[in-house]
């Protein structure tokens, strides 16, 4: 599976660590825009399937992530 996320996002490395320990098998990708505007700068964002999921805490969109997943 392919997940975005956006460069702009302040803690993007730390998002990318917590994404690539959670889903060792995925595809997880920094991209300039995800389509997210203003949304990605204060919080965590991604973009998986075509859908476009926020949380204000890293681990609650790795649920969301999860979820999709199955």
């Amino acid at each position: 599976m392919k997940i975005e996320i956006c460069q702009k996002f302040s803690k993007v490395n730390k998002l990318q660590k917590k994404l690539t320990k959670a889903f060792p098998d995925d595809t997880i990708t920094i991209k300039s825009c995800i389509g997210m505007c203003n949304m990605c700068k204060k919080q965590s964002v991604a973009k998986v399937k075509g859908k476009k999921l926020k949380s204000q805490r890293i681990t609650k969109l790795i649920g969301k992530i999860d979820e999709l997943k199955t």
